[in-house]
């Protein structure tokens, strides 16, 4: 009994695997569903699927009676059909599914994302070493996740109009910045020693502040031997990258923010615009100022927002940096009010 069982069942895998061999061969759909039994055939394809494919016994159940079998894209003669494509478009499928499930349609994501701006700008006291294009010409290579660079150019103006040379540069730069274009972090290059003679040590020297609390952090020192002169743009831009990375770190001790910087007629000029992704119809909560949390050692580790003073609405992208906003609720914002750059509530 035994015997005759396990010679029917290599039988049925053996009829299983000709109709399976045929179906891709003809480079179609294999016949699982037919009741028709050819000449000399015992059982149908039907019947085989039915005691091979659907038995109890196996785990496929009824996949092969269910599952599609895409037609291959028109004009793409290397894709080949069959189960490894067929694999690869429902998981497409469900891929989309998942990413319409997570994402409803309609709902609009946090704009936080990406939207710090971080200036870089030379020390009053720099050399030819820190033109304004040289800086520009290496930062154009950073790296960056969650934010973008404001020039040394645009800083210079900014730092020009403001009339911060005869000040305390930094704090003048950083309070007009903050402003307008609306930088959050500042990157400083304090000092660049670059050698004549090859190998030598190149140094460079920079500072961080944050514009929202008026904070400058430790200085960042990088020291490195170079053995040619052209690999002093790479040490120069890899000395940018890490500070500008840890620009990046430290902007999260506020919230995404930007500021009004003028209010003119009842509309309310904010410096965040189409590069900040802000979009006509949002709205956003402003604050006057709010209170900095500090370690024992002063290290500012979080910035608490006062109560909101106003909510304002988006009316127009003026610019990448500038748009045009509207008072939906509160009093009227003032230049210098912060304005949380997350859905108001």
């Amino acid at each position: 009994m035994f015997k005759e069982k396990s010679r029917f069942g290599k039988l049925m895998v053996c009829v299983l695997g000709l109709v399976l061999l045929s179906g891709c061969a003809a480079g179609g759909r294999p016949d699982i569903v037919s009741e028709d039994k050819k000449e000399g055939e015992v059982y149908s394809n039907a019947d085989v699927r039915r005691m091979t494919i659907e038995h109890p016994g196996t785990l496929s159940g009824d996949y092969f009676l269910k599952r599609s079998y895409p037609e291959k894209p028109a004009g793409d003669a290397k894709k080949k059909p069959g189960i490894t494509w067929a694999y690869a478009d429902s998981r497409s499928r469900q891929t989309s599914a998942e990413a319409a499930s997570a994402k409803p349609v309609g709902t609009r994501q946090s704009v936080s994302t990406g939207i710090y701006k971080i200036g870089l700008m030379a020390a009053a006291d720099a050399k030819d070493d820190f033109t304004p294009r040289r800086l520009h010409r290496a930062a154009a290579g950073l790296t960056l996740e969650q934010s973008r660079v404001i020039g040394p150019e645009q800083i210079a103006d900014v730092a020009s109009a403001a009339n911060c040379a005869n000040r305390d540069i930094l704090s003048c730069v950083g309070r007009q910045a903050a402003l307008y274009p609306g930088v959050h972090m500042l990157v400083v290059v304090d000092s660049l020693s670059l050698p004549e003679d090859f190998p030598g040590r190149a140094a460079m020297r920079l500072r961080v502040m944050d514009t929202g609390l008026d904070y400058v952090h430790a200085p960042l020192e990088m020291t490195r031997t170079l053995e040619a002169r052209d690999q002093a743009e790479t040490f120069v831009q890899q000395a940018l990258q890490r500070a500008f990375d840890f620009a990046e770190q430290k902007a999260d001790v506020m919230p995404a923010h930007c500021r009004v910087f003028s209010v003119k007629q009842e509309r309310i000029y904010i410096s965040a615009g189409a590069a900040s992704r802000v979009e006509p119809g949002d709205e956003f909560s402003v604050v006057s100022s709010g209170q900095v949390v500090d370690t024992p050692a002063g290290l500012p580790v979080a910035w608490v927002p006062d109560a909101p003073k106003a909510r304002i609405r988006v009316e127009k992208r003026v610019r990448d940096d500038v748009a045009s906003c509207s008072l939906a609720d509160g009093q009227t914002p003032q230049p210098g009010d912060y304005v949380l750059l997350s859905p108001a509530e």
